[in-house]
């Protein structure tokens, strides 16, 4: 009797697991609608099969798994040599910014940061 209960669950699950399954234009649709709401103007969404190399970011994966979706930003044309520009600058100086300070406790109990325990 256990059996058999656990060989129609399996059977159920198996039988819905397509109704589950959202198409590949509904999943892009829901993830273009995301992206636009958080405020991306120019971007592409694109499904492609899950062993192909393609450009972008990995956002989802549709049709049973045999298709994945990728994700890539658009830059404006005008706006990418600048960006390119302030790229170096801006990487360095956000670097040294975010950087923490080392944290260092001496042989005498002092605790000094981003120093030396020499007098």
């Amino acid at each position: 009797m256990r059996t058999q209960r656990l060989v129609v669950l399996a059977l159920c699950a198996v039988a819905a697991s397509p109704a589950i399954a959202a198409t590949c234009e509904e999943l892009m649709a829901t993830i273009e609608a995301r992206i636009r709401a958080n405020g991306v103007a120019q971007f592409t969404v694109t499904a492609v099969d899950h062993a192909a190399s393609a450009a972008g970011k990995q956002v989802g994966t549709c049709d049973l798994g045999r298709k994945k979706i990728m994700y890539l930003r658009a830059v404006p044309p005008s706006r990418e040599t600048e960006s390119a520009a302030a790229a170096p600058a801006a990487s360095s100086a956000s670097a040294s910014a975010s950087r923490p300070g080392v944290i260092t406790e001496c042989a005498d109990g002092r605790v000094i940061r981003d120093g030396s325990c020499k007098k």
